[in-house]
């Protein structure tokens, strides 16, 4: 099969011919029919991240099963799937308590090989995924089966992005009917946790970006406002769109210090900041302990949305069919396998919003 391989960090990926190794009793194959690009995939790519090499690249995707392992209990041949970044098992501690995008399996799922290259070396999957790939093969607790009529490019961005952003809103908020709420970074996923605030009834959405083309899909997607952050002070910009009071909570999509300030300036007494960005190692964020003990805010973290994907993909699915959720609005560009470099390059230069892979 044909796979997108990164041989190391700062380097192009590779278009190779590879040879699927054998699944695992509790392994799944999955033929892929949409990948899309996600700025994760930029940040390995770029080495900020590494995850060990030769890696099959890719992890947001939409496929059908061809082949189930003799353990296999989740999924059938046949059956049509969107892949995980956090795999559910089910039956571990974290998921039996209510935590299972924190499932214990996560570090298992990405360790074991999946393809032989021509050199003999063996390559392993982004996030125990691969989906810059012919097929990938993955654990049955990284996939969910769905039953829909809704577009593979479209699915495929349920797996990640679409999560990571929707999920912040619905599952760490509190937001209410007639509520507020400022998202800071208008890509993929902060496009998605507006329109899970338009979805929670929230009735002022503010989207702050730099970029125009970011600030009008924000206002397409459900944002009543959109502030230019180069434009003036952000903080008084958005307390002038609240009457003073500032938003009931803030999601800080960038991952930077200074918007995380922001964001906590931002925010009413008693309101929440959620960090959904991911910030670069060794940063710190700096707080008068005083006026935050006065403040009664909560500043939390959302990984993946804090997602239970059994519960939440069928629902997210179930948004996009009744015309909830947008999410071909958010697909920009549309490639083969072998233009997968190109669509890293344009979704770091913000040219696009998801570039989505099919055959």
């Amino acid at each position: 099969m044909r796979a997108a391989i990164l041989f190391e960090g700062g380097a192009p990926l590779s278009i190779v011919d590879v040879a699927p190794l054998p699944p695992g009793p509790k392994d799944v194959v999955v033929r892929v029919t949409a990948t899309a690009l996600c700025q994760t995939d930029c940040s390995v790519r770029a080495g900020k991240f590494s995850y060990g090499y030769p890696m099959i690249m890719g992890h947001e995707a939409c496929g059908v099963v061809e082949a189930v392992g003799s353990d296999v209990t989740r999924v059938t041949p046949g059956d049509r799937v969107i892949s995980s970044t956090a795999p559910a098992c089910g039956v571990c501690a974290n998921c039996r308590a209510g935590r299972p995008h924190r499932c214990e399996l996560a570090l298992e799922v990405r360790k074991p090989m999946r393809a032989r290259l021509a050199d003999g070396r063996e390559a392993m999957g982004l996030y125990g995924l691969g989906s810059f790939a012919e097929l990938m093969t993955v654990n049955q607790a990284s996939v969910v089966a769905v039953r829909t009529h809704l577009p593979d490019e479209h699915l495929a961005l349920i797996g990640c992005g679409v999560t990571t952003g929707l999920g912040a809103v619905l599952n760490r908020t509190d937001l209410k009917p007639g509520g507020s709420i400022a998202v800071i970074g208008c890509g993929a996923v902060g496009l998605s946790a507006i329109q899970g605030a338009r979805i929670a009834g929230a009735a002022t959405i503010i989207g702050i970006d730099p970029r125009q083309a970011r600030r009008d899909d924000a206002a397409r997607m459900g944002a009543t406002a959109v502030i230019d952050p180069a434009a003036g002070d952000v903080v008084a910009a958005v307390q002038a769109l609240t009457g003073g009071l500032g938003v009931d909570a803030a999601l800080e999509g960038v991952g930077a210090p200074a918007t995380t300030r922001q964001a906590y300036e931002m925010t009413r007494l008693s309101g929440s900041i959620i960090i959904v960005g991911m910030p670069a190692p060794g940063s710190k964020l700096e707080l008068d302990a005083w006026q935050f003990f006065l403040s009664e805010k909560r500043i939390s973290s959302s990984l993946f949305g804090s997602a239970d994907i059994h519960r939440d993909f069928p629902r997210y699915v179930a948004f996009a069919e009744q015309g909830q959720l947008d999410l071909g609005g958010m697909v920009t560009r549309r490639l083969r396998l072998d233009e997968v470099n190109a669509g890293l390059d344009a979704l770091e230069a913000g040219d696009v919003v998801r570039a989505v892979i099919t055959p």
